[in-house]
C-alpha cells in the first residue's frame, strides 16, 4: 500500500454522516463492549471542551475502507467501530436536542453478521428501557452490549447535574456535532 492511496478527510460528528455515508461493522470486529467508564469519560470529554470554550475538539481516528460492490459511501469499519457506535448511540439519544434537530444517522450503522447488534441500534431510543437493561419486547433480539451502551448514556445525562437542564444539553448536541471531529481514513480495496 502506497501512502498516496490513503484519503484522509477530516469530518466532524454529524458530517460523518451528512454526506449520505453508510457504516458497515464486518464480522471480524468484536462485538461493542464500551461500558460505562468508557462512555462517561467520552461525554465527559466533550462536555469539558465545550465548556472550556474550546473552537473544537478532536476524538481520534476511524479508518474504514469501501465496501466492495458499494458505492463510495458505503464503509466497512476496519478500527474505530467502538467509538463510532458509542457516537451513534449518543446521536441517537440528543436527536430532537439542539439548534438543528439530527437524525441522518439513522439507519447508517449496521453489524454484517449480528442481526441483534443492528436491531438494537434500529430500537434505540423508540421505546422506555426497564431499569433491568431489559425491554419489554423483543429482548431476546437485541444486543445486550448496544441496549447497556444506551442506557448509560441516558442515565448519564439524566442524572448530570448541568446536562440534564435542557438548553445545556442543547448546547452539548451543537458541540457535539458541529465542533467535535474525527479523521475518516479510507484504505484502499484489497488491504489486508
Amino acid at each position: 500500500m502506497r501512502h498516496d492511496e490513503l484519503t484522509p478527510q477530516l469530518l466532524t460528528v454529524s458530517g460523518l454522516f451528512e454526506d449520505g455515508a453508510t457504516y458497515t461493522v464486518p464480522v471480524y470486529q468484536r462485538n461493542y463492549a464500551w461500558r460505562a467508564e468508557q462512555i462517561e469519560q467520552l461525554i465527559s470529554d466533550i462536555d469539558d471542551a465545550r465548556k472550556e470554550s474550546e473552537q473544537g475538539y478532536f476524538l481520534g481516528n476511524l479508518v474504514t475502507q469501501k465496501a466492495p460492490g458499494g458505492s463510495g459511501k458505503n464503509f466497512e469499519v476496519v478500527d474505530g467501530q467502538q467509538r463510532l457506535t458509542t457516537l451513534y448511540l449518543l446521536l441517537t439519544f440528543l436527536e430532537g436536542d439542539g439548534a438543528r434537530p439530527f437524525m441522518l444517522h439513522r439507519g447508517r450503522l449496521r453489524y454484517e453478521s449480528r442481526a441483534r447488534a443492528t436491531e438494537a441500534l434500529r430500537l434505540a431510543g423508540q421505546k422506555v428501557f426497564l431499569p433491568s437493561g431489559r425491554s419489554e419486547e423483543n429482548s431476546s433480539k437485541e444486543d445486550d452490549g448496544i441496549r447497556l451502551g444506551f442506557n448509560v448514556i441516558q442515565q448519564m445525562i439524566r442524572q448530570h447535574e448541568v446536562l440534564r437542564i435542557k438548553d445545556e444539553r442543547s448546547k452539548f448536541a451543537d458541540f457535539l456535532r458541529t465542533k467535535v471531529t474525527v479523521v475518516r481514513t479510507s484504505l484502499p480495496l484489497g488491504t489486508d
